[in-house]
């Protein structure tokens, strides 16, 4: 139970936090950062879920990759911003950065093996986040205004 509350919990939480960071060094508008992170926190809890269920990385990483980018696109419809702004701090910890990190030590160690499975890895894990985006992104706008915009006007 507590290994379930550590991967269900703590690392989507720290995958908030990291990407709320992101999201301030990138310059997003400050009201919008909590969101960016919120986005962070599904894209990894769906990971989590997906791996701990027994599925592969690539299928995690683009079934994290379309909660992601469907959470963007409904958050952007609403906040009526571009979903950039939810998107890539959303995505990052998707990101194959150890992927790349064994394929480099692997280059300098002279392994060409492990470095042509770390490279090759590294890929289809970025193209396992290009393919979920657009996936995602190519759907109607209006797929994901279930609820109306609630505006706020001075006027009204």
């Amino acid at each position: 139970m507590n290994e379930q509350i550590f991967y269900y919990i703590v690392h989507p939480l720290i995958a908030f936090v990291a990407c709320m960071a992101y999201a301030i060094v990138c310059n997003a508008p400050r009201r919008e950062i909590p969101y960016s992170g919120l986005t962070a926190f599904i894209c990894w809890l769906t990971y989590q879920l997906v791996i701990r269920h027994g599925g592969t990385a690539f299928v995690a990483t683009l079934l994290a990759t379309c909660a992601a980018t469907s959470f963007a696109r409904i958050l952007s419809y609403h906040r009526m911003l571009p979903t950039i702004v939810y998107h890539i701090p959303g995505i990052l910890p998707l990101v194959p950065g150890a992927a790349v990190y064994r394929c480099i030590t692997s280059a300098m160690e002279g392994g060409a093996l492990d470095t042509t499975v770390n490279i090759l890895t590294a890929f289809k894990l970025a193209g396992a986040i290009g393919i979920g985006s657009v996936i995602v992104l190519v759907l109607p706008q209006k797929w994901f205004s279930f609820f109306p915009r609630h505006l706020n006007r001075k006027d009204a």
